[in-house]
């Protein structure tokens, strides 16, 4: 999206939307210029657990109705509360719903999401829902300072994972703009970039490594390892002169997150009680295997590599004791004393399970060593050569697990975790609102095209392409690329002009399909590598005479989200052109457009 100085606002509103996490931070433009570090966010009461934190659990409650009742710690408060009283069932609670955006890149409007019970709702409500209570809550917060600000001067920025795919950004739009946030107002930032910048700002004597070494200086490359609760993003960037950061190598990663850490600790449970017992606790005594979640989530973060010979302590609900017993016919301490997978390395007493330490670390060997692998290979890549630093961001990077993991496997770099490392991306997404201009370039992380029909060559194409419209000889499901993977792209810059025209002359409208491809080159859209991206909508003058409606189409890369710019080429008039990444109903076949 175009950034100017006549869209600059008075506050920049920041949300980040976590998998396991959320919050909202914001700042002041004289603020921001005084000191950039100048950054409000939310103190969210924790509940139960006493305490404050700046992030809240992405979970939220929706009630019999269907009506949105509470997020966050709240929302899991009441929830836990209506199932100990069994009151739960015909309740909407999701909670670690955002992987399924990354899951299902191809995610539609009208696409449900299962919560905990298996009761469904539409993946937009609960989404919009979610912005639209943050974004309440953050203005409620301004009101009560009486700072008397316009809904109309605040910019928001929403960031997404790098990795997402075009649709799930498009979707995160669209939630927002439901939310009440309206799209000429927003930006979608991208995590790690964000985060990259928000640790430009920071003094070193905040950063964990308080060295003279300076990451930032000028032509100084450095991988970015953003490590969140469900996704990891890795990319890497280059300082420029003008402190301007590009990215070098395209931004990459996958669902390895904290929440494996989780999911191995569930298994270990499976292990220990078995699949069935654990099954039964978990639809039966719902509101003790939210709290055994919930306790997890707090004793993960104290497992470190120092642990040696010493026992790990976990707090086990006592009727995940007693469903065992009720299936199994016996006791679950005699059953780990008799025999067993891990005889000798565990014991119950009372509620209370203590572990071997050597099982608690291995919680976490698994993603660890898949995250450390993949950063391996990208530091193998010709386009990162001389990389020699390594910044770590985003909560799952304050595992002191995943830090000795990454400073085992590459002992001769400079690893740098910020001060707050959880909260860099929602503090840097607040100073991109700022000057989104910094970042520079862009790296395609696939090649695009547009799916057309060419006149047929007998001595190029496959007859199997061959079709005939009108009495014309066409070549099927042509490839007309418009950028390459691995190219870099310049912010807002527009690609090659490619030249389409409809194949009737009635048509009001061009409906082009737009292909994405892990291929450099791919000749046709129906090659392995090539995916179905969405359509591009192109509308067509009626004032120009029907045979010269020719369409000139420039896809604008190197943004956070893709646009398009599309004239006429007789009369050079911009005509309206638009994205569609979330219609479910194919590509648009019957109306291809023939590349001029």
């Amino acid at each position: 999206m175009a950034y100017s100085k006549e869209a600059e606002k008075i506050m920049v509103a920041a949300i980040d939307f976590g998998t396991t996490y959320s919050g909202y931070a914001f700042a002041f433009r004289h603020d921001y210029e005084s000191d950039p570090l100048k950054i409000t966010g939310n103190q969210w009461l924790t509940g139960s657990q006493a305490g404050v934190s700046l992030k809240t659990p992405s979970c939220v409650l929706f009630n019999p109705r269907g009506h949105f009742h509470s997020f966050g710690y709240e929302a899991e408060e009441e929830y836990v509360n209506l199932a100990y009283e069994e009151k739960h069932s015909d309740w909407y609670f999701f909670r670690r719903f955002k992987m399924k955006l990354y899951n299902n890149p191809q995610m539609g409007r009208e696409d449900l999401l299962e919560d905990e019970e298996g009761n469904t709702m539409p993946a937009m409500t609960v989404f919009s829902a979610i912005i639209n209570y943050l974004r309440g809550h953050l203005l409620d917060a301004c009101k009560s300072r009486d700072f008397g600000l316009s809904e109309s001067e605040i910019k928001w920025v929403l960031t997404v994972p790098a990795i997402w795919s075009d649709g799930a950004k498009q979707f995160m739009r669209e939630a927002a703009e439901q939310g009440g946030i309206p799209s000429s107002q927003l930006l979608i930032a991208l995590e790690p970039e964000v985060a990259s910048i928000y640790c430009k700002n920071v003094p070193m004597n905040k950063r964990e490594d308080s060295s003279t070494f300076e990451c930032f200086d000028v032509g100084t490359k450095y991988l970015i390892l953003d490590a969140g609760g469900g996704t990891i993003d890795i990319t890497v960037q280059e300082v420029q002169g003008d402190c301007s950061l590009t990215e070098v190598y395209k931004a990459n990663g996958g669902d390895w997150g904290g929440t494996k850490v989780d999911e191995a600790f569930e298994d270990f449970l499976g292990e220990v009680f078995t699949p069935d017992v654990l099954y039964r606790f978990k639809r039966e005594k719902r509101g003790d295997y939210l709290e055994l979640c919930r306790e997890f989530e707090i004793k993960k973060r104290t497992i470190t590599p120092e642990l040696d010979h010493q026992k790990v302590t976990f707090k086990i609900p006592i009727s995940l004791n007693d469903v065992y017993q009720d299936i199994k016919r016996t006791s679950l301490r005699d059953s780990i004393t008799a025999a067993g997978k891990y005889k000798g390395q565990l014991a119950l007493i009372g509620d209370k399970m203590r572990v071997d330490a050597e099982i608690a670390r291995g919680f976490f060997t698994t993603t660890c060593d898949v995250i450390t692998e993949h950063m391996s290979v990208i530091l193998r890549e010709p386009e990162v050569e001389g990389t020699s630093t390594i910044l770590m961001v985003g909560g799952f990077s304050e595992s002191a697990m995943l830090r000795h993991a990454v400073q085992k496997k590459f002992a001769g770099m400079r690893i740098i975790m910020p001060y707050e490392a959880g909260l860099s991306v929602l503090k840097g997404a607040v100073q991109y609102g700022f000057n989104p201009q910094i970042i520079t370039t862009r790296v395609c992380k696939f090649t695009y095209g547009i799916e057309t029909l060419n006149d047929f060559d007998d001595q190029v194409h496959p007859q199997s392409k061959k079709i005939f419209i009108s009495g014309e000889c066409y070549c099927n499901d042509c490839f007309s690329k418009h950028v390459e993977i691995g190219q870099s792209v310049k912010v807002g810059e527009a690609t090659e002009e490619r030249t389409y025209f409809p194949i009737t002359e009635d048509q009001r409208s061009m409906r082009l399909a737009v292909y994405v491809s892990e291929d450099a080159n791919p000749q046709y859209t129906t090659d392995s590598s090539c995916t179905y991206l969405g359509e591009l909508t192109v509308d067509l003058p009626d004032e120009v005479e029907k045979n010269k409606r020719n369409v000139g189409v420039k896809l604008i890369f190197g943004g956070t989200e893709l646009s398009v710019e599309a004239r006429v080429i007789k009369t050079g008039e911009v005509t309206k052109a638009a994205f569609n990444f979330l219609n479910r109903g194919g590509s648009p076949h019957c109306e291809q457009q023939h590349k001029h």
